[in-house]
């Protein structure tokens, strides 16, 4: 069996099958696949922004989260999504643009990530958990959604959820496009690959052709603003162009040099994106 995924499942602390069976092994792929690594240390900026938030909880259909909020209780709410390996605290440098600009913001840490409880994570989880809090918000204007948050955000108007508007940071064409780069990155064997999928998909609940943006795109569920770096090496910025070409009210602005995480503090970005939701109408 892979070397890779056996190194990989004794830093997650991940005990080995006791068989050769594909099967067993694939749900041990899916385990690593699923699984966050553990929180980084917050740099200065991200206890900056939650020093002037409110910290509390939120119950959701995957357990209670680490929530924060941001301004007056009675202005609309515009929700903020962290991605993979991520935090609620990495998009606070949108927190007070945006109560500045007349709304409530609201964040928190997914389940497995920041200070939330739990083991695995993945966009379907995360869009579950985006319906819940915006139910518990009294529904939301906007969501404003980072890499897997973004795709989560997306995917969690699928089941429920009616913003006015999305802005999607850095997103990820297809929960299928990065099971197959964690695939070969784990060097699985044929037939363990095979059976990989198929376990990823029992394991979330959803059919990787649903998880993708062009499904979204093509029923255009409402306005959304598209940020992306052209040269960003976590998501494909080329998916970025070929979804928001589907997505009718779409638009797509490039942020060259901004990085995956750096472009989540860029003034211009933020102000790009407080504009677009202090117009929805």
């Amino acid at each position: 069996m892979s070397e890779r995924l056996k190194a990989a499942a004794a830093r997650a602390g991940l005990s080995l099958p006791a068989t050769d069976a594909p099967e067993a092994w694939a749900e041990l792929a899916v385990d690593v696949f699923l699984r966050p690594p553990p929180p980084s240390r917050m740099p200065p900026r991200e206890l900056g922004y939650l020093a002037t938030a409110v910290r509390g909880t939120v119950a959701t259909r995957h357990g209670e989260l680490v929530q924060w909020t941001w301004g007056s209780a009675g202005a609309p709410t515009v929700l903020l999504v962290h991605g993979w390996a991520g935090r609620a605290a990495q998009l606070g440098a949108f927190a007070l643009p945006l109560v500045a600009a007349g709304f409530r913001v609201v964040a928190f840490d997914g389940p497995a990530h920041g200070e939330s409880p739990g083991r695995l994570s993945h966009v379907p989880m995360l869009a579950e958990c985006i319906v819940d809090v915006a139910g518990q918000a009294g529904g939301v204007r906007a969501v404003i959604g980072h890499s897997m948050g973004a795709a989560s955000a997306a995917m969690a108007t699928m089941i429920g959820l009616t913003p006015r508007g999305l802005v999607l940071v850095a997103p990820p064409l297809s929960h299928r496009g990065r099971a197959e780069r964690v695939a070969a990155r784990m060097e699985l064997a044929p037939a363990v690959w095979a059976e990989f999928f198929a376990a990823a998909e029992r394991r979330t609940g959803w059919k990787d052709a649903d998880v993708d943006m062009r499904v979204v795109a093509l029923r255009a569920p409402c306005p959304a603003l598209v940020l992306h770096d052209p040269e960003d090496d976590s998501t494909d910025y080329a998916g970025s162009v070929e979804f928001t070409a589907l997505w009718s009210g779409a638009r797509l602005v490039p942020c060259p040099g901004r990085g995956h995480i750096r472009i989540l503090a860029t003034a211009e970005v933020v102000a790009e994106a407080v504009r677009f939701v202090t117009a929805l109408a």
